[in-house]
């Protein structure tokens, strides 16, 4: 099964009607073909509470999920996977100008892991995960790089020096986690033989220049390691 085909297990009624549609290997035909002709329209959102939770995979283990010409980054067999959750903040497209103030701040939650360095900081999504319909239907009806997700349950929200994050699209996609946010700058053991600071791992973790999904199949894997926790922003 595709795993970025959108999930017909999930509880909003509209995108369960919508989901035959939304996945019709037409349709995804003809908008490849209208966006080739129709002008780039940029989004724009003010984003906060920014958290990238990530950790050391045996790169074996996730290799087959992305055959050629797709590379993983890698070194000493471990490479990286990264789930970055957030907050939108009127969301939508840059002409509105003002008006993107009516537009909603939905949460985000992107998984992806890293490619390697023969072309400019690259990720490629594992999956894409939200919490309102409305952008589940854009970003598949417009983007081959955001087929996102519905996830029935999301939270992920500031209580002083921690952020709470809650989320589930399936028993395959579901995280809760609480991040402390705090001053403390030490990269774990397991870290230091890839990266010699912790700037330097973090400056990796944040910086890419673009992304890219794919439609090989689902396999099973697991996530196991050590972690390394960044909060970007907590915002007000």
């Amino acid at each position: 099964m595709n795993r970025h085909r959108l999930k017909l297990s999930i509880s909003n009624a509209v995108l369960r009607i919508l989901a035959p549609i939304l996945s019709c290997g037409l349709l995804l035909q003809l908008r490849r073909m209208i966006m080739r002709i129709l002008p780039f329209m940029p989004l724009q959102s003010q984003v906060r509470n920014i958290v990238y939770l990530s950790w050391l995979v045996d790169v074996e283990q996730v290799r087959q999920r992305y055959p050629d010409p797709v590379t993983l980054w890698e070194k000493d067999g471990k490479t990286i996977f990264t789930i970055l959750t957030y907050q939108h903040q009127h969301f939508g497209f840059a002409f509105l100008g003002k008006l993107r103030q009516l537009m909603p701040s939905p949460l985000q939650s992107n998984w992806r892991f890293y490619l390697d360095d023969s072309q400019p900081k690259t990720v490629i999504f594992e999956q894409v995960i939200v919490d309102q319909a409305l952008y589940v239907m854009g970003g598949r009806l417009a983007s081959d790089v955001m087929p996102a997700q519905y996830a029935s349950t999301f939270q992920h929200q500031r209580d002083e020096q921690v952020i709470h994050t809650e989320m589930s699209v399936d028993d395959h996609y579901s995280l809760k986690s609480d991040v402390q946010i705090k001053g403390e700058k030490q990269l774990p053991a397991a870290w230091q033989c890839l990266f010699s600071t912790w700037e330097e791992a973090v400056q990796f973790l944040v910086d890419d220049a673009g992304s890219v999904s794919t439609d090989t199949s689902c396999c099973n894997y697991f996530i196991t390691g050590p972690s390394i926790v960044t909060t970007i922003w907590g915002g007000p």
